[in-house]
């Protein structure tokens, strides 16, 4: 049966109040890119076969770090808080489209909307975002992005041992799903850079999907 371990990203800057970019372009913090490499050796112990990666930065910067030692190594992402590399040894675009992960778009984090800058700050706007399916103004639920991202994930179904790299709410939601949890109970983002396994028998992600439209 196939194996799924699903990761969110490591510490990110605006977990930190340190960053005011678009979203989608949030680096790591320092504390982030340490916690990605201390996942190298437990990823590389796993029969990961292939990997599925949110295009934000974040978790671009996550796998990359993470899978280091995995038998079919990436190449590296951009870092804007990172040195620049050497001369000779940096990556150009075209180079980074070949990397073996595959990117995924709807695998981006939930759209918090007009709360985005928010929600971390104000414990009110926090427990509100984790409800199943409260809509924030000109954002998604926790609902509509577990939906968009099992629809991803049963377009991406394989007999492959698959890691997913990809942010804490989504992928609390898909989990929430998987696991069969009171929906009504809140839902939190899960832990930076910890390692969730499932094992996911044919066809669940066809069935996630009919049981929650």
């Amino acid at each position: 049966m196939p194996i799924w371990w699903f990761v969110r990203h490591g510490e990110s800057l605006a977990q930190l109040d340190q960053w005011d970019g678009p979203d989608s372009e949030t680096p790591l913090s320092v504390e982030g890119e340490r916690q990605a490499s201390a996942m190298t050796e437990q990823l590389a112990a796993l029969d990961i076969q292939r990997v599925l990666v949110s295009p934000f930065l974040r978790a671009r910067q996550t796998a990359e770090r993470a899978m280091a030692k995995w038998g079919r190594a990436p190449l590296a992402v951009p870092d804007p808080i990172s040195p620049e590399p050497e001369k000779g040894t940096g990556t150009s675009a075209s180079l980074r489209s070949q990397s073996p992960f595959q990117i995924v778009d709807d695998l981006r984090e939930r759209n918090s909307g007009d709360w985005l800058a928010n929600f971390r700050r104000e414990q009110a706007i926090n427990d509100k975002m984790a409800i199943w399916d409260f809509v924030p103004p000109n954002g998604e639920s926790i609902k509509q992005a577990a939906m968009r991202a099992i629809q991803a994930l049963h377009e991406h179904e394989s007999d492959e041992h698959t890691a997913v790299f990809a942010h804490g709410r989504i992928l609390a939601g898909v989990l929430a799903l998987l696991d069969q949890r009171d929906l009504n109970e809140p839902i939190h983002a899960l832990e930076n850079c910890v390692v969730y396994p499932r094992e996911v028998p044919p066809h669940t992600w066809q069935s996630l999907l009919e049981s929650i439209r």
